[in-house]
């Protein structure tokens, strides 16, 4: 079997083959974003990030297509005995054997509290700088300011005072029947006072 221009040729017994095939990429797509330990300061730590992730990713035949450190975040819970950390994400295009090597080499690194690596859809457009999404975000908060009606607080508890319900009023018969009525009962003489 030998590679043919934009094919594969298979002779076999006299008879010879010619299937045209694409060459096939030898590269994948990858996302990868990786956390690295608060004991740093945020410039060594963008330092680390760019020399040593970086560096891994071109030096093992990578190419890098985005490059974005996000600065220090705080976690949801604590990793490590860390309660926060310096995030940075790379795409970039390599080798899956050399792929599997970064994960080793990240897994190795003291520096480096998670990572997580993706493939990416070859397909799929740049990913947004941190920084540009969080104006936009900031932008939209105002926004929502502006149109928000205000806020009427509660009142609180301490202010809260009981209510007495209303007894029900019972129908007062008018004064003359009243009278009429006690005159009647005095007058009778079979009550005895």
């Amino acid at each position: 079997m030998k590679d043919f221009v934009s094919g594969i040729k298979i002779e076999t017994l006299g008879n010879t083959y010619y299937f045209l095939t694409e060459p096939k990429s030898m590269t994948t797509k990858y996302e990868i974003m990786v956390i690295i330990k608060s004991d740093l300061d945020e410039p060594s730590a963008k330092k680390h990030f760019a020399d040593h992730v970086g560096g891994f990713i071109k030096n093992a035949g990578g190419k890098v297509t985005f490059e974005d450190f996000w600065g220090s975040r705080g976690f949801a819970y604590m990793i490590k005995k860390y309660k926060w950390g310096y995030y940075g994400v790379f795409q970039f295009d390599m080798d899956p054997a050399k792929a599997v090597e970064l994960r080793r080499e990240l897994r190795l690194d003291n520096n480096v509290l998670r990572f997580l690596m993706i493939k990416v859809d070859k397909n799929a457009g740049e990913p947004r700088k941190y920084a540009d999404m969080k104006k936009e975000y900031d932008a939209l908060e105002k926004d929502l300011e502006k149109d928000a009606t205000p806020v009427v607080e509660a009142p609180s508890r301490e202010k809260l005072t009981t209510v007495k319900k209303a007894e029900p009023k019972k129908e007062e018969a008018p004064k003359d029947a009243l009278d009429k009525k006690l005159d009647a009962v005095i007058d009778d003489a079979s009550v005895d006072l």
